[in-house]
């Protein structure tokens, strides 16, 4: 559940990742693949500095060992905290990717059905969509690691998926490129990424957008705001561990605080 959330201004900007295709080269031995559950544990803004943190489960239905996990961070990282348990080395940077790692040392892998504290990013900029990497433990399999310089085996053979991270604000935004953008991250919510599990809840939070819209471009602030305000309720009351709850930590994380950006920005 998303804890001690702070929500003020920011904006999103396009990350371009590298390679995010999986194959079959490798001879495990019938064991099967990595596979992850990433989910945010908390997500906070205090002016333009955004702290996220994951939980990493490595789930029981892959064999294999963890032992890194990388985020697309195209923001200025300040700071990656020491996870509390285990023994982690964070970097802020993955040799020429803008990409922040947390890696295992070899004595302390984690296995599958194991999960890991909360892994710490702090940077310059507010939520939106990025792409993780979770590393098997290559090592076990050394016969498959390549010295190609056009292939890199962290992103070959990873397991690999969408999350809400950190970018950078850009200067250039206005209310209504705001609203629209958040727009295209709502229905990314409610269309593949399943963050959002209620066709009514998508259908009301859209409709309210369209009225943000149209409002702004009446001059109608107030309006606006009142919309806004309203589509921020609608994610507060459908947010929770409870039954019955439709909107995910993951769809907040990223939806809510974008809201109250536009918001400040009217």
């Amino acid at each position: 559940m998303i804890r001690n959330l702070v929500f003020r201004v920011g904006l999103a900007s396009v990350f371009v990742f590298p390679s995010a295709a999986r194959t079959q080269e490798r001879d495990l031995g019938g064991a099967r693949p990595i596979k992850v559950r990433v989910h945010v544990a908390t997500m906070s803004l205090a002016g333009d500095t955004a702290t996220v943190s994951y939980v990493v489960e490595n789930l029981r239905s892959g064999d294999e060992d963890l032992t890194s996990f990388q985020v697309g961070a195209p923001a200025p990282v300040m700071d990656m905290p020491a996870p509390r348990l285990g023994h982690w080395l964070t970097e802020p940077r993955y040799g020429d990717h803008r990409i922040a790692q947390w890696t295992l040392y070899h004595s302390a892998l984690l296995h599958p059905g194991e999960s890991t504290s909360e892994l710490v990013l702090v940077a310059q900029g507010i939520p939106d969509l990025v792409r993780y990497w979770a590393t098997p433990n290559l090592m076990a399999h050394p016969a498959d690691i390549t010295d190609d310089p056009e292939r890199d085996d962290v992103f070959v053979f990873s397991d690999t998926g969408t999350t809400v991270g950190i970018v950078r604000v850009p200067a250039s935004a206005t209310p209504v490129s705001l609203t629209t953008r958040l727009l295209a991250l709502m229905r990314r919510s409610c269309g593949a990424l399943g963050w959002i599990d209620q066709p009514g809840v998508c259908n009301s939070i859209e409709v309210k957008l369209t009225h943000v819209r149209d409002a702004l471009a009446a001059g109608d602030v107030e309006r606006a705001r009142g919309e806004l305000r309203a589509i921020a309720s609608e994610l507060d009351a459908q947010h929770g561990a409870q039954a019955g709850k439709h909107v995910s930590d993951e769809a907040y994380a990223l939806l809510h605080p974008n809201v109250l950006f536009v918001l400040g920005r009217l």
